[in-house]
């Protein structure tokens, strides 16, 4: 018999087992079972038939907690099962070091997937309410003049889908019953579509009302609830809105303003002072959680103030404009939601006095993974006069500090690859000391040490190698299905619809390999010390 066939033939006899042993299987299939008829009592039974339903309703706890132990049962289960798949042909020491490298694989493969959901999430939702690439001016105190003619040359460069102007400023929102703090940002409606997906993201109102604010009807009590659909919910409306309708007829009657009989006969215009305005207010639209902070329906008054206002006889005097609510958004991400604010831009220059000037440009790539190399194309374009920075650049403080910190997250969930690690040492140890006298036989009839050294690396590595299989399929099979059935979470405490998931190939394959390089690393002591290990002292157990 050649050596590595007399290596493996004595390394397989040290890791299978005499029959197969399928009763701890069968256990666990059977706890899994019963796991799932208690989950299945508990949501059909006892709750809403719904699982999601149950879990994150604000109902009763009973069915929440039947739910509860149904799912632990059912994981508990898993593992048994999982364990008494290996132990049915396994040893019980291989089986539990090759179990314990399958479930750290499995967690880690797992919550690098949730992680990268998370941040695909954000990436996805920042770039859709954000900008791709910004193209601002190269003198940070000064806007763009000749926006439309940047706008023009951006929109020809290879990769651009659309270019829109912007100008944004840092305001203060007043209303009523409450006060925020806001980003005012003037958009051009007739090109953010190209570069936004504000269009599509509008809960209540239409974008054209920007330029036309007589699209927006005034406010009305028959835009809430009836008490026959929802007299909680009406009367708490009502009552909030008393105050706000007798604020606005307050301010409605304004004094009329005293003109001059020689001026108003020559004709002469007269300019408005800051907070009134001829004709209807400007429309705004806000983010769906600071019309909530407000307490605002669509058609109600809400001023903007500036701290950039005039100069007055006692210094500064901020600027405050009335706008009227036409609708509100929703980006999906909290602090979007909570300061945004979108106006018509030639409001808003005249708002803030600048001018036909925008602050930036706002522009979309057709493939965000190529962003860095449009945004190199548009700085030669466009020339020195510009500064052209993309996506990554715009939230590299952020995007940093997760990548950061899902470094951190796979060095801390490799603790239990070393755990496993331990238990592969373990495992080896244990059979040493069990197989020492046929070891001590092995060498006396003319075994090599070498030969003994790659027996236990062998049964060592296949452990490894198992557990490592194993995890990655069951890893990439529980993400995938996962993925699929898309569950919930409580939008008003996670801000997410469902729990995103992204597993993805490379970080799979790294898992792997650092599973296999520490399983291996670990079976060098163990496997030379039974090398070592002296006939004499094998067959006389000293």
């Amino acid at each position: 018999m050649a050596a590595p066939a007399f290596e493996s033939f004595v390394g397989w006899r040290y890791l299978l087992c005499a029959s197969p042993r399928p009763r701890i299987l069968l256990v666990g299939l059977a706890v899994v079972a019963f796991g799932l008829c208690v989950t299945h009592f508990g949501t059909q039974v006892l709750g809403e038939g719904n699982l999601a339903g149950v879990l994150f309703s604000r109902g009763p706890e009973t069915p929440k907690v039947v739910v509860g132990v149904g799912m632990a049962l059912c994981g508990l289960g898993c593992c048994v099962a999982l364990y008494g798949a290996l132990y049915t042909f396994l040893t019980a020491f291989s089986a539990f070091s090759a179990f314990m490298v399958a479930v750290s694989v499995v967690v880690v493969v797992l919550v690098l997937g949730v992680m990268n959901g998370f941040q695909s999430d954000l990436r996805t939702k920042i770039t859709e309410t954000q900008a791709h690439i910004v193209i601002e001016s190269a003198d940070p105190a000064a806007d763009l003049s000749d926006y439309r003619a940047l706008a023009a040359t951006a929109r020809e460069v290879e990769g651009v889908v659309g270019a829109t102007p912007y100008l944004q400023a840092e305001t203060m929102l007043t209303a009523p019953k409450n006060l925020q703090p806001a980003l005012l940002k003037g958009i051009d409606i007739e090109t953010i579509g190209e570069a936004s997906t504000l269009p599509s993201r509008l809960q209540e109102g239409k974008l054209e009302a920007l330029a036309d604010p007589s699209l927006v009807a005034p406010f009305s009590l028959n835009k809430f609830p009836s008490l026959s659909d929802d007299p909680e919910a009406a009367i708490r409306v009502l009552d909030a809105q008393i105050d706000a309708l007798k604020t606005e007829l307050e301010e409605k009657a304004v004094s009329p303003v005293p003109v001059d009989a020689e001026l108003a006969a020559s004709g002469m215009e007269i300019p408005l002072p800051a907070n009134l305005t001829a004709g209807p207010p400007p429309s705004i639209f806000l983010g769906i959680e600071l019309r909530r902070n407000l307490n605002l329906w669509s058609g109600e008054s809400v001023n903007v103030v500036s701290p950039f206002g005039e100069l007055g006889p006692n210094g500064p005097v901020p600027k405050s404009r009335p706008f009227r609510l036409a609708g509100w958004f929703e980006s999906g991400l909290l602090e979007f939601d909570t300061r945004l604010a979108y106006a018509h831009l030639p409001v808003v220059q005249r708002y803030l006095g600048k001018g036909d000037v925008a602050g930036a440009i706002q522009v979309r790539v057709a493939d965000l993974e190529h962003a860095r190399e449009v945004r190199d194309d548009l700085q030669q374009a466009l020339g020195p006069s510009v500064i052209v920075r993309d996506w990554q650049e715009l939230n590299s403080n952020l995007f940093v500090a997760l990548r950061l910190e899902k470094i951190a997250m796979f060095l801390v969930l490799s603790i239990g690859v070393l755990l496993a690690a331990f238990a592969i040492v373990c495992t080896l140890w244990m059979t040493i000391i069990d197989r020492r006298r046929q070891i001590a036989i092995q060498c006396a009839m003319g075994a090599h040490p070498r030969a003994i050294l790659r027996i236990f690396m062998f049964q060592g590595a296949f452990n490894g190698a198992l557990g490592a299989g194993v995890g990655a399929f069951l890893g990439l099979s529980l993400g995938f299905l996962l993925s699929r059935l898309e569950l919930p979470m409580d939008n008003s405490v996670y801000y997410l619809p469902n729990i995103p998931i992204d597993v993805r190939a490379v970080d799979v394959l790294s898992i792997v390999g650092v599973a296999l390089l520490i399983s291996l690393l670990s079976t060098i002591y163990p496997a030379l010390h039974a090398a070592r290990l002296r006939p004499v002292e094998g067959l006389t157990g000293a």
